[in-house]
């Protein structure tokens, strides 16, 4: 992903968290679900950095799944899986960021092959507001969907970052309505 995509739709997200970042309040809980393979951190922890907003990072790798309440000290959860194929964001990860919107939090997920690894669930159904969606459809110039966050914004250059061990298999999804 670009710096410029990953900054355009950090800064349309998470605006509100300015004021907490002010107050020296970590706001941002940034997992890092990539397996280092490769290693995509530093795009978003630099976009963050630059916004001055105050984040954790949480590294699967190394401290394992977090669990809901894990969660819940944060205002916003940026969740990204980097370019796996399979075991990207689980059931059980589901669930708790499940619990977590549930007590009012902010989530955005940036995965490459969630649907391609998990199918529609119910969950991304119901809290990804996901109607439908197209595997692989490639598209490299991504814009922002209508009532989303991202309205408005794009189209970007996705660029694949250092390291990226292949195409950029990115979906075509259509927003539930309502």
């Amino acid at each position: 992903m670009s710096g410029t995509l990953a900054a355009a739709f950090i800064v349309a997200a998470i605006w509100s968290l300015i004021t907490s970042a002010a107050l020296g309040q970590a706001c941002v809980l940034l997992v890092d679900d990539d397996q280092d393979g490769p290693d995509v951190r530093v795009y978003y922890t630099s976009t963050l950095d630059e916004l001055s907003v105050t984040y954790d990072v949480w590294d699967i790798a190394s401290q394992g799944d977090p669990s809901a309440g894990d969660l819940m000290d944060y205002q916003m959860v940026i969740w990204f899986t980097g370019y796996p194929r399979s075991d990207t964001f689980t059931s059980a990860n589901e669930a708790a960021v499940a619990t977590y919107l549930d007590a009012q939090g902010q989530f955005w997920l940036v995965s490459e092959d969630y649907l391609y690894d998990r199918g529609l669930t119910t969950f991304g159904q119901s809290r990804l507001t996901i109607a439908s969606y197209t595997n692989d459809a490639n598209h490299t110039d991504p814009v922002g969907v209508l009532g989303s966050p991202g309205s408005g914004l794009g189209p970007y250059d996705l660029i694949p970052p250092s390291g990226w061990p292949g195409d950029l298999y990115t979906d075509d999804v259509v927003k539930r309505s309502g």
